[in-house]
């Protein structure tokens, strides 16, 4: 089990793995790191600090699950409903994980487009589907790649 302090801790932790998915995924790794962030609430997420699932991944096909809670947005509603999401076996299963959502055939077309963060905000909730159903979701990762850089950057 994981047992992530803060906002630095848990940049320090996840800042390699990212470095190491920009260079072979084309996704900007300050974007990464904001975006795991969020979804796993700067790493104090039951579902990253006991079944380290950093990107809020859904279970999909025979993927190990756990049955959780979660808000989606639906037909413009916040409604909460449960959702199987992916088990993994440690951070490094987690991150193959996060990096086979970012380069399936709906994000693919993304790899490489940019090397800016926030422009890779955009992209990612542009298309159809978006990663998340969150209608604010885009305006929160661009604040969150703007904390992050201010940590990095101390």
């Amino acid at each position: 089990m994981l047992n992530i302090k803060n906002k630095q801790q848990f940049i320090n932790l996840i800042k390699p793995y990212a470095i190491e998915l920009q260079n072979k995924i084309g996704v900007p790794y300050e974007f990464i790191l904001a975006q795991t962030g969020l979804e796993t609430g700067w790493g104090k997420s039951t579902l990253f600090t006991k079944y380290f699932n950093i990107g809020g991944i859904k279970a999909t096909g025979n993927d190990n699950f756990v049955t959780m809670q979660t808000k989606e947005y639906i037909n413009g509603n916040l409604v909460t409903i449960p959702q199987k999401f992916a088990v993994f076996n440690d951070l490094n299963d987690s991150l193959a994980g996060y990096s086979r959502v970012l380069t399936n055939r709906y994000f693919k077309k993304y790899q490489f487009k940019t090397t800016n963060p926030f422009q890779y905000a955009e992209l990612l909730q542009s298309g159809s589907p978006k990663y998340a159903t969150d209608i604010n979701y885009t305006s929160k990762i661009k604040k969150l790649i703007t904390e992050v850089q201010q940590i990095i950057n101390k």
